[in-house]
């Protein structure tokens, strides 16, 4: 959880650095193109890292959730109720 928080703050840096590096330089740059395409890649890679901290929580739910069946005490051989 705390990786994918902290490569979500890296992800919002450089998006954030490209959007003014892309305003700076204005359409009409040559490297404007590439800005964007950039600025549209650290967008899907932020989703990701969304996509992966809402599963991460969804699994810390399941496990505070799971119970060990009486008799099963090897850590070998659980059976979650």
């Amino acid at each position: 959880m705390a990786a994918g928080k902290d490569f979500n703050d890296e992800l919002t840096f450089i998006l954030n650095y490209a959007e003014v590096s892309l305003d700076l330089l204005g359409p009409e740059h040559p490297a404007s193109e590439g800005m964007v395409e950039l600025t549209h890649a650290a967008m899907r890679c932020a989703e990701t890292t969304r996509c992966l901290l809402l599963l991460t929580e969804r699994a810390r739910a399941s496990v505070r959730c799971a119970k060990v069946r009486a008799g099963h005490a090897n850590p070998g051989n659980r059976e979650l109720l």
